[in-house]
């Protein structure tokens, strides 16, 4: 699958190659995450193509190859770079390792990447990591096929503010008394809020949180991830 028009892309993650090379993990909007070869981009003062890739840098490229492994042809920068630092850059390093987990190769998500370039661009603004997160997973569960309906229960019954619930993964809420023991508690009201996005209700930004890890752990094997890690970390030192 050749590339011979550019194509909007980020570099999720690069790693080196023999000598003088990259290998470079992509996310697209036409193709999806996809590798190319990047070669004879380190280890010369000359090249000014190593500083372009680099994550959160909007970049218009071309590939050419038969394999899996396309090569490099053609890159330039399509906008500038997102500039984020300390949480933010932790934040957008996790939705990378998220995409890298979740999403297979030259399968196209072009709503997960419009999502995702419109996270950068809200994490860039300094709106709250927190929410910005919350909403990308959300996002990336709901185009996976996980989507959750926060405003009613598993027997099509509304969702009420004044009631507490349990939930099921891959079902869905039914009130607390009737969920097997251990289920993830959620109040009606918090439920709500996050159906609707609002973080302004006190609790539904933690509620979410748990869900979705809830949610996306099983997804990649319950294994770690190393900028969740470092995320919270970061936030415990704080």
């Amino acid at each position: 699958m050749n590339s011979a028009e550019l194509v909007d892309s980020f570099v999720l993650h690069s790693r080196p190659f023999k000598e003088s090379s990259l290998i470079l993990d992509l996310f697209t909007l036409d193709y999806g995450r996809c590798s190319v070869l990047a070669r004879g981009v380190r280890g010369s003062k000359k090249n000014n193509k190593r500083a372009l890739l680099q994550p959160f840098q909007p970049l218009s490229i071309s590939w050419v190859g038969r394999s899996d492994l396309k090569t490099l042809k053609q890159m330039e920068a399509s906008k500038p770079s997102f500039a984020l630092v300390g949480i933010p850059s932790l934040s957008g390093l996790y939705m990378n390792e998220l995409i890298m987990k979740l999403l297979i190769q030259w399968d196209p998500h072009p709503d997960i990447f419009d999502v995702y370039q419109s996270s950068l661009m809200r994490l860039s603004t300094k709106e709250s990591p927190s929410a910005v997160l919350r909403e990308f997973e959300l996002g990336l569960i709901e185009e996976l096929g996980y989507g959750i309906d926060w405003f009613h229960d598993i027997h099509g019954d509304a969702i009420e503010a004044d009631l507490d619930y349990g939930f099921m993964p891959e079902q869905g809420f039914v009130l607390l008394s009737q969920a097997p023991q251990g289920s993830l508690k959620a109040e009606g009201r918090h439920i709500q809020a996050i159906g609707n996005r609002n973080w302004q209700q006190s609790g539904s930004l933690a509620l979410a949180r748990k869900m979705c890890r809830t949610i996306i752990d099983p997804l990649i094997g319950f294994k770690d991830l190393n900028s969740r890690k470092l995320l919270q970390q970061t936030l415990a030192i704080r």
